[in-house]
């Protein structure tokens, strides 16, 4: 029942009718502060206490981890990348001396006693270069036939472009994310010749034919690897929505491009149904299917923003007490690596029972108070986001602290996060991809590129060479 201002003016039955009205307004009250804080953590979740990635903040300032006040310049430790000379200059110039500064006399006839060397390192203006291929022909003495020299193969048309103008058109469209138009027109710029666009697709189609078998090697590499690392990302295609997925490690990278994100996506990936080592992942539902034979490693990067959110929003004391801890467990793994031994067993175990009882003692704070009678809803009762990140810990605790006992295994997800971070940067210049098989291009060449700077290889020599076919991990 519901009271009008006026209506509570005229309460005269006593304090049963008093009582009754002010457990109302309790009750409403209630669920507009539960309405008020659901809207806030909404308006509120970003990368940093909530599982949404990174492209998702706008124009949010993130928080800088950098601490004023202290020592200039690169951390301590950090490799430098000063210039060193080089034994073997392209070109040497001689600066002689003439005459001496003190007395003027002329020294034209003396000779050196040393040089004093310094080098300048530039970057050369880019220039057409034309190769012309010439084929012979003579006409048999014999029997008058008039015969032809072969040309190489791949010099088909009078005047064409070479390796050379694919290997950067897709090094600067996939790598780089830039579209089409600016490729074309820094291509006018470097050189005065401006391809059209219609030729800049017909080169990366042609770099996407050239690296199939090439893809082929990486998803061999791949399935044979102990440990690998999996995630996906929506991407805009044809004017809808699709689904970038990447299963990827240290050496080797690759992309492929499906309608679905989960289950389906999988199976027609090919990759993970067979896979029998280790796949680090975050707690999407299609990962625990029982079609797969892998076993979990979750990422604990995504649980600790988790936990962020339910302390801003819900302030749990379980919340902060498991945070706490999964960052001791993984400092205490990272010591044990650096003096390369295991995690001791009895640090294992008090991590572990403590674990236990922090979500032990949590139950108290996600479990809802319960309702008063009221008509029964149809369906399940909806959980509150404290109570199904409880949920997760306490059916994966072995995925969630997998790092504690395997070497091999990373605290976070941050490998496949990091590979398919630029597909977002590239979204977001280049706009959305106006076709799947543009979809399919940027995921193959993409994914040869990442695995050739994993393996410290120069992208536009390997581009050339795969032109060519001879190209070899």
């Amino acid at each position: 029942m519901t009271y009008t201002p006026e209506q509570v003016m005229k309460i005269s039955k006593g304090d049963a009718e008093i009582a009754s009205f002010i457990t109302m307004l309790l009750a409403h009250i209630e669920k507009l502060e539960a309405r008020v804080n659901e809207l806030e953590r909404q308006l509120g979740s970003n990368s940093n206490n909530s599982s949404k990635p990174p492209s998702s903040d706008g124009l949010r300032k993130p928080k800088s981890l950098r601490q004023s006040g202290g020592k200039k310049g690169a951390p301590q430790g950090h490799n430098g990348h000063t210039f060193t000379m080089v034994d073997q200059p392209d070109e040497v110039i001689r600066h002689g001396v003439e005459s001496c500064s003190h007395c003027s006399a002329s020294l034209l006839e003396v000779a050196p006693e040393s040089h004093i060397r310094r080098q300048v390192v530039d970057l050369p203006l880019p220039r057409l270069v034309v190769t012309e291929h010439q084929s012979e022909t003579k006409r048999c003495p014999c029997c008058g036939t008039k015969q032809q020299a072969s040309f190489p193969s791949g010099v088909a048309a009078p005047v064409q472009y070479g390796e050379g103008w694919k290997a950067w058109t897709a090094y600067l469209s996939v790598y780089h994310g830039l579209s089409l138009e600016r490729i074309a027109q820094l291509f006018a710029d470097m050189t005065g010749h401006r391809p059209s666009e219609a030729t800049l697709l017909s080169q990366i189609d042609g770099t996407f034919s050239q690296l199939e078998p090439l893809e082929k090697v990486i998803r061999q590499k791949l399935e044979e690897s102990e440990l690998l690392h999996a995630d996906e990302t929506g991407l805009r295609i044809e004017n809808g929505l699709q689904w970038l997925h990447t299963v990827t490690n240290a050496e080797w990278t690759y992309y492929d491009v499906h309608e679905k994100r989960g289950k389906e996506a999988f199976h027609a990936t090919g990759l993970l149904p067979g896979y029998t080592g280790i796949l680090v992942h975050d707690c999407w539902a299609s990962y625990f299917s029982g079609d797969y034979r892998f076993e979990h490693a979750l990422c604990g990067a995504h649980l600790l923003r988790e936990c962020q959110g339910i302390i801003d929003y819900d302030g749990h004391q379980w919340a902060t007490d498991l945070q706490a801890l999964l960052r001791e467990a993984w400092k205490q793994t990272k010591q044990a690596r650096v003096d390369g031994i295991p995690v001791a067993p009895a640090m294992i175990a008090d991590l572990e029972l403590r674990y236990d009882e922090i979500l032990a003692r949590g139950t108290e704070e996600w479990t809802p108070p319960p309702e008063p009678e009221a008509p029964k809803k149809r369906g399940r009762k909806a959980k509150s986001k404290a109570a199904n990140l409880a949920k997760r810990f306490l059916l994966h605790k072995p995925a969630v602290l997998r790092f504690l006992h395997d070497a091999r295994v990373p605290f976070d997800n941050s490998q496949a996060e990091r590979d398919i971070r630029m597909v977002k940067v590239k979204q977001k210049v280049s706009g959305a991809f106006r076709t799947t098989q543009g979809a399919d291009q940027f995921a193959r060449i993409r994914g040869f590129i990442s695995t050739l700077r994993k393996q410290n290889r120069k992208v536009l020599d390997s581009l050339v060479l795969a032109a060519r076919g001879d190209f070899f991990f």
